[in-house]
């Protein structure tokens, strides 16, 4: 069987989808990777609750709604740009792949320009 090698954008698309898997959202599971103009994986997110804080999917905390929104998941675009500004390093000309399922969700407004304001494209 021949192996057939995947270009960079299905490389880190499929990353992305590796990275949601740790998610602690029960609606949706997001992933994010963002990555170096030389095609260096540089952070990665995924949805749940900040660091330190109960997730969701611990035993009775449960989701926090308020209309239709978790108040207390980060989105998985947010969580990888805040850990790269936790380590120092710059997003400047990076850009962000993003898996999200069930793919009816799409990326949040506030998250488009928490993503445009650190200087990352959105690759998707």
């Amino acid at each position: 069987m021949l192996y057939i090698r995947p270009d960079w954008d299905s490389y880190f698309k499929n990353i992305a989808e590796v990275v949601s898997t740790r998610s602690t959202c029960p609606r949706a599971r997001a992933g994010a990777v963002v990555v170096s103009e030389d095609n260096r994986i540089l952070s990665t997110g995924y949805n749940g609750s900040p660091s330190g804080e109960p997730h969701c999917t611990d035993e009775g905390i449960g989701c926090d709604m308020v209309d239709g929104h978790c108040q207390r998941t980060l989105h998985a675009e947010v969580n990888a740009i805040a850990y790269a500004a936790r380590a120092g390093v710059s997003l400047e000309g990076s850009r962000l792949y993003l898996y999200i399922n069930p793919d009816s969700y799409s990326v949040c407004r506030e998250c488009d320009k928490v993503r445009k304001a650190a200087g990352v494209s959105l690759a998707i």
